[in-house]
């Protein structure tokens, strides 16, 4: 199996997990987030402040998440962020961040190879988790993340919601850090180390990435 075989069939594997139901939204909600975070894509709306077409019947604080994160994410703001909060709750709003993030995410790295993006998965009945971690507090962030502080904070960010924060782990680890490599200054990889780190860092400059 070739290296972009695996990759679709990691992305694959990642897409069905979004198809079971989260840790607050259910599965076909999760579905419409991601059919949102696709039609958002070179929304004009979202450059003219007004109210954005929808693709699903997700509540209005939810659709301007979905959007912000794929056209915004450099401008998005502390009260921006308040207020979609105050809609949604805390957790709920994290779950949209994490599954825009990732489905963007396999979506970019289709088209970077010349591919369509892959097919979303029919989602799975059942209720969402609705469990709050118990090591969750106020660090400083815009949501309240875990305390464990020897972790990095991109890797804290999505604490508040364990499933979601799971997949886009998954993705993060196989796509990008590999886990404990991640400490390691040398990589027996197609890149090395530094050209990894130099790709990584234009393309958070370009998306003008907060961390």
């Amino acid at each position: 199996m070739g290296g972009n075989d695996l990759v679709a069939a990691l992305h694959q594997l990642l897409l069905a997990e979004l198809a079971t139901p989260g840790d607050w939204w259910d599965a076909a909600a999760r579905r419409a987030l991601m059919e949102e975070a696709r039609a958002a894509v070179g929304c004009r709306r979202c450059a003219d402040g007004l109210r954005h077409d929808s693709v699903s019947m997700l509540p209005v604080a939810a659709i301007e998440v979905v959007h912000g994160v794929v056209n915004e994410s450099g401008r998005l703001s502390r009260s921006w962020a308040s207020r979609q909060i105050d809609e949604l709750g805390d957790a709920r709003y994290a779950e949209v961040v994490g599954v825009t993030a990732t489905i963007v995410a396999i979506d970019v790295a289709a088209r970077a190879v010349g591919d369509l993006p892959p097919v979303l998965a029919a989602p799975i009945d059942g209720a969402p988790a609705g469990l709050r971690p118990g090591d969750i507090g106020p660090v400083g962030a815009w949501i309240p993340m875990t305390e464990e502080k020897l972790l990095a904070n991109v890797t804290r960010a999505l604490s508040l919601v364990p499933r979601t924060n799971a997949t886009w782990r998954t993705l993060v680890t196989e796509s990008y850090s590999r886990g404990p490599q991640m400490l390691e200054l040398t990589w027996q990889r197609a890149l090395t180390r530094p050209q990894t780190e130099l790709i990584a860092a234009q393309i958070s400059r370009l998306q003008e990435c907060f961390y």
